[in-house]
């Protein structure tokens, strides 16, 4: 019926773009027709007031006239259908093969790479392609090359980053006709997908992207990897955690094992039980980062019997291990435990400084730790300069008032600005009973601070990991997750805590006030 009415079938429109003719402007042609409908409308009017038509015969009779005069405008404009088409012998089909290691894989007798050679050879599509346009053939993999010929396909690319191909094509096109591209892939692309700046310039090149899928689409036992994420940088003979995700299929209940190594030495191994066929699962797995310099890890899953497709259980990861050693700056408001322990935990750390300062009266500061007697003199620092020089600052026992408002607006910026970390640890003058509820510090903590005093209790309360905390390592105090876990369910109960109000969005609780358990 649409293609009865309008000549065309809906799928020509959907790719069509209208044009005028006739070369006058749209706005010239809705001026015409509201001048049309109004003259008409001012006619009609006359004519009922004099009585020569009566009740609604007039709005018809209007809206008739009215109509067959629009349409007689907009012949006049002569509307058209503009679509693209390509000509013959002038544009250029880009035909783009995928060249990975996944294409090696044997399925029904034939590998994927010879099946894409038999779909442009033997079928004959780059034949018919040529009887109208020119083709180019390109294999893709890490890059895109143009290719003479089929033998050139080795299917030996470590990667496919199918954007990066696309985006080529496209930069092409600026200067040669390529009017379609023609993708042959089995779609195990692993370089992030397409970006939308390169969809949109696809987009307004108008260029179409015909894909012909290449293998099944997915195996019957089969392990992929599919993201390995980790610090970019890290502290000398620090440790590292990679949250390495996967799917799989055909394994659920068995057991894997992950395995990092850094040029060919294995530096850690973690064994696992695979879950739900299908779904995703993320396990983490942590390693020395070692001595300083560039590192490039190499993330395994080891393959599993009968495994279809052992090349998607790679992934290579990048980072930076530095011998810089981080300064921080620790302010405590009283001599307490919380001082005493955290001295001696870092005592024996080579990898980082703590630089601190302790109010041993109001007007009173002992300093340890410092490069020289000049650094602190004059207590907790006032220019962004001295303050800048800490990567981290931790805050005790002492109360917000005790620092200037602009000292208080310097430890903003420190965040802000630097980069810088801060920590704020719970006491009898910190958090909510040190006046922190107020700005800047509402902007730097990850909670709403209750209005109410005190907020700081010494009473026992037992303690509980939440599910972020079981997988931090900042909570990790055993090598084994599940060991540390159950280490933390028998801990004694702590003597003190603090109310700490209400968690903002995005922020991660660790640790909970337990249930009553005996001590």
């Amino acid at each position: 019926m649409f293609e009865l009415l309008f000549k065309y079938p809906a799928s020509v429109f959907q790719k069509g773009s209208f044009v005028w003719l006739a070369g006058w402007p749209a706005w010239l042609l809705l001026v015409a027709i509201a001048g049309a409908f109004g003259g008409l409308g001012f006619l009609l009017l006359r004519r009922r007031n004099a009585g020569v038509l009566k009740g609604h015969r007039a709005i018809v009779i209007w809206a008739l006239q009215s109509s067959l005069v629009a349409l007689l405008l907009l012949l006049l404009w002569q509307p058209a259908l503009s679509v693209s088409a390509l000509k013959a012998q002038q544009n250029i089909v880009a035909v783009l093969v995928d060249d990975s290691k996944s294409m090696a894989l044997s399925e029904d007798g034939s590998t994927r790479r010879d099946k894409a050679v038999r779909v442009l050879e033997t079928d004959g599509m780059i034949a018919e392609l040529k009887k109208r346009f020119q083709v180019r053939v390109f294999r893709t993999g890490s890059n895109l090359t143009r290719i003479e010929k089929m033998d050139e396909l080795k299917a030996s690319e470590t990667s496919t980053q199918l954007g990066a191909s696309l985006a080529q094509i496209v930069g092409e096109s600026q200067n040669l006709p390529i009017g379609a591209v023609v993708l042959l892939s089995d779609g195990a692309e692993n370089s992030g997908g397409i970006n939308l700046e390169t969809i949109q310039e696809i987009k307004r090149h108008q260029i179409p992207i015909h894909t012909i899928g290449i293998g099944h689409e997915q195996f019957e036992k089969d392990i992929e990897l599919s993201d390995a994420v980790m610090s970019s940088r890290a502290l000398e003979n620090s440790r590292l955690s990679a949250m390495v995700s996967f799917r799989q299929r055909g394994y659920a209940g068995q057991h894997g094992k992950i395995t990092v190594k850094e040029s060919g030495k294995v530096l850690a191994t973690h064994d696992f039980t695979f879950k739900a066929d299908g779904g995703q699962q993320t396990e983490q797995i942590l390693f020395n980062a070692g001595a300083p310099g560039a590192k490039n890890v190499e993330i395994e899953m080891a393959a599993m019997p009968g495994e279809q497709n052992a090349n998607n259980n790679k992934l290579t990861r990048v980072f930076d291990v530095s011998s810089a050693k981080p300064r921080i700056l620790y302010v405590e408001g009283e001599p307490r435990w919380e001082y005493k322990f955290l001295r001696r935990a870092v005592e024996d750390d080579k990898t980082i400084e703590v630089v601190s300062m302790l109010r041993t009266s109001q007007n009173k500061i002992y300093r340890q730790n410092t490069r020289d007697a000049q650094e602190l003199e004059n207590g907790f620092p006032s220019k962004a300069e001295d303050l800048f020089g800490y990567q981290a600052i931790i805050l005790g026992s002492v109360d917000a008032a005790w620092f200037t408002p602009a000292q208080q607006e310097l430890l903003r910026q420190f965040v802000d600005r630097r980069g810088g970390g801060l920590l704020f640890l719970a006491g009898r003058a910190a958090m909510g009973d040190g006046g922190y509820q107020r700005a800047p510090f509402t902007d730097l903590l990850p909670v709403i601070l209750p209005e109410r005093k005190p907020s700081f209790h010494r009473e026992r309360v037992p303690v509980e990991l939440t599910s972020a905390g079981r997988d931090s390592l900042i909570c990790r105090i055993h090598e084994d997750p599940a060991k540390s876990a159950d280490l933390w369910a028998h801990q004694k109960p702590f003597v003190e805590y603090q109310e700490l109000g209400t968690v903002k969005p995005g922020g991660l609780v660790l640790l909970n006030r337990g249930q009553g358990r005996g001590s």
